[in-house]
């Protein structure tokens, strides 16, 4: 089975009455396979290290489409299927407000963190889109008052 042309990325997030936490982000090029068990394996991190996700937000296009089918059938893990709207510069600059409010929260260290910041700061003209997707599709749950049941968000683009 072939990698797809770009990455998969997660990203664990938690919600707080000070803003929105980026606690975890699993990025790399998988087969479709691979991408299934990784999901599968991170809403196992997220269940024993933080608690059960409120949601896990799967983009519902190509591989996430058949991701969210997959998983629908034979787990019971909490999906929510995203429809982006617009572009990918669009929709990162309707969240901005969220980010330049300092409502953004990051770790201090991780080993994820760098290459996060470098596409953020390059977006969108880093060699890749798919972490500031993940970031403005996030954002857009919690701002139109997803995750409101319980903190913990993990998202998948």
């Amino acid at each position: 089975s072939e990698l797809t042309n770009a990455p998969w990325v997660g990203g664990t997030w938690v919600r707080t009455e000070t803003g929105y936490y980026l606690v975890r982000i699993t990025r790399r090029w998988m087969t479709y396979p691979e991408g299934r068990r990784a999901v599968a394996s991170e809403y196992e991190w997220c269940c024993a290290h933080l608690a059960p996700p409120h949601a896990l937000l799967i983009e519902d296009k190509s591989t996430g489409s058949s991701l969210l089918q997959e998983l629908g059938d034979q787990t019971s893990m909490p999906l929510l299927a995203i429809l982006p709207e617009k572009d990918k510069v669009t929709r990162l600059g309707i969240e901005s407000p969220a980010i330049e409010a300092g409502n953004v929260w990051l770790p201090e260290s991780a080993e994820w963190l760098s290459d996060f910041e470098r596409e953020i700061a390059n977006f969108p003209n880093a060699s890749t889109a798919d972490q500031g997707d993940m970031l403005s599709m996030t954002l857009k749950h919690f701002r139109e008052g997803g995750a409101s049941a319980g903190p913990r968000l993990r998202s998948l683009y």
